[in-house]
């Protein structure tokens, strides 16, 4: 990109979005517990709160990011989020430039509105897949733990690579239901970025740069609702064509087909809550086998619910127990063949930016039940390490005996089954936690 205008106000954008781009993805490494908190403070994050919580701190994050989008334009897509600024970054690796592309706000409102009719039930199921945070943490986490990691979390990075290549972001003008409520928010401002008509020459080049398709140099129109204030249009253009206007707010003259597709969305979004809570759930499981899940979760089908599977509690998990969905497991999960769930550790409390796990104290983590102890004695040695292991003492041991389990001082953390030299005890899932 050469620099033929004001390339200020470009330059103050990319400096912020380095900055804020790195804190968040140190959020989703191994040693960026400390920066976990800044998920919490975006918006798809929020929102999910909002419905499933109805947290105050929430509400006032939503509310501060719309208005922000209402009085600035969308600029949060491409300063704070970071799944935008990697599209960003793989459209600048294949010398990607977008021009003008197809308006598609059908496309878009209907995501919008299956989504946000989900999310009134308290369902994150299409979130899931949509928010761009969760996408993000997906692939981080996913090359972090590669290993381990199963192929479906690298899908979001190879469709995103695809879509990116064939338009840029179109993701972001097209799909992401957190782009859309933004955008709307942009499209009714009074302040808007706008090409003079008087000045520019049209010359084009504003067109390629830039990436959402946003501009129309033939006709001399710039889209604010798809414009995610990137400045690169303010950055390039020779003649200082393209600046912040102030406008009359646009009004809502709705077409006939903008009143049928309205009319459908809404019938769709009718027949979701007509058939209740049990079918948006049944689409949001997929459970193929009952998961346990972390402490401060409640029950299986309210942690799948909520949960976005951004990835956050799985990289801070000290005990290093969490997982990712995988061919066993469609929703995070416990596993215990590696370790234990430590006993002073509350990190995915902490973390989650969902509300998926409530905020615990560590006096409530450790009297939670998560699960529960089984025994099998035909394969127990009365070796005891399971009775010295155990933290709270569920566990009576006399040498050369078998040990003596009580269920009603279990939590499942873990601790016995991990030491278990013969694998003769295993931890099984419960339908709601509680405290002991």
């Amino acid at each position: 990109m050469k620099f033929r205008g004001n390339k200020k106000p470009y330059i103050i954008r990319i400096t912020c979005t380095i900055l804020l781009f790195t804190l968040e993805l140190l959020a989703f490494l191994p040693a960026g517990k400390p920066l976990a908190g800044l998920i919490q403070f975006n918006l798809a994050p929020a929102a999910a709160r909002v419905i499933t919580d109805f947290s105050i701190t929430a509400i006032i994050i939503v509310g501060i990011n719309l208005l922000a989008a209402f009085f600035f334009g969308r600029f949060y897509c491409s300063v704070f989020c970071p799944f935008g600024i990697l599209q960003d970054i793989v459209g600048t690796f294949f010398r990607r430039k977008t021009g003008k592309t197809v308006n598609l706000p059908y496309i878009r409102y209907t995501v919008l509105a299956i989504t946000f009719s989900f999310m009134l039930l308290g369902v994150t199921a299409v979130l899931r897949f949509l928010d761009p945070y969760s996408n993000f943490g997906n692939i981080v986490t996913g090359f972090v733990n590669i290993k381990t990691s199963s192929f479906a979390v690298f899908i979001p990075l190879a469709i995103i690579i695809v879509l990116v290549i064939w338009k840029n972001r179109i993701f972001c003008t097209t799909i992401c239901p957190v782009g859309t409520l933004l955008g709307l928010c942009s499209k009714f401002s009074p302040k808007k970025l706008a090409i003079s008509k008087d000045i520019c020459k049209g010359c084009g080049v504003c067109e390629r740069e830039c990436p959402t398709g946003a501009i129309n140099s033939k006709e001399k129109e710039l889209d604010n609702e798809r414009c995610i204030r990137c400045m690169r249009c303010i950055a390039v253009c020779p003649g200082d064509g393209i600046s912040f206007v102030t406008k009359e707010k646009e009004k809502f003259i709705p077409s006939r087909r903008t009143f049928i597709t309205a009319g459908l969305v809404t019938a769709a979004a009718v027949t979701v809550f007509a058939k209740g809570k049990e079918l948006a759930l049944a689409i949001a499981e997929g459970l193929k086998k009952r998961p346990i899940c972390p402490p401060g979760a409640g029950s299986v089908e309210d942690f799948v619910q909520k949960c976005t599977n951004c990835g956050l509690c799985v990289e801070h998990c000290k005990g290093k127990i969490l997982k990712k969905p995988n061919e066993e497991y469609s929703t995070v999960h416990i596993d215990f063949s590696n370790g234990k769930c430590e006993f002073d550790c509350k990190n995915c409390s902490e973390v989650c930016p969902t509300g998926a796990i409530r905020k615990i104290s560590l006096a409530e983590k450790q009297n939670c039940r998560i699960g529960l102890a089984k025994f099998n004695y035909e394969k127990c040695t009365k070796c005891g390490l399971c009775a010295a292991k155990c933290p709270k003492g569920a566990i009576e041991y006399q040498p050369g005996k078998q040990p003596v389990y009580l269920a009603s001082k279990c939590i499942g953390c873990g601790a016995c089954e991990s030491i278990c030299p013969s694998g003769a005890i295993e931890i099984v899932a419960i339908n709601t936690q509680s405290q002991i």
